[in-house]
């Protein structure tokens, strides 16, 4: 069975999601956008490829790594929509002692967008 959504079937009926390496980054172009924009989303999604390989993981453990080194981040949230998709996704605890230093500075300056904690407020100040 086959759909037009994201979401493939396999030939016993779970769904599985194509990562962006089996889909060629051609989502990237259906979701919109300039032209110049999508050249700069697959840019960095075949870095985080990349590095995700050198690491020996796919592109969502990374991901859910870099999130919980994040000191910025309180706490992080998975969908999985399988089993081996929650299989997929407890393994990138895994990952996370592999994640040095030097692979943090290499994901900031691949996104560019690093997470800024804002200034704490007192509200005794404010009284």
């Amino acid at each position: 069975r086959k759909h037009a959504s994201p979401l493939t079937w396999t030939e016993d009926d779970t769904p599985h999601s194509p990562t962006p390496k089996e889909q060629g980054f051609t989502w990237i172009k259906e979701r919109g956008g300039s032209t110049e924009e999508a050249r700069k989303q697959q840019s960095r999604l075949r870095e985080l490829c990349s590095l995700a390989e050198k690491l020996g993981c796919t592109l969502a453990q990374l991901s859910l790594a870099w999130a919980l080194r994040n000191e910025n981040l309180h706490c992080v949230l998975i969908g999985a929509t399988s089993a081996r998709q929650l299989i997929e996704h407890i393994d990138s605890l895994k990952i996370v002692s592999r994640l040095k230093t030097e692979h943090l500075n290499e994901l900031e300056r691949i996104l560019d967008n690093k997470p800024v904690r804002p200034p704490m407020i007192s509200t005794l100040a404010q009284r």
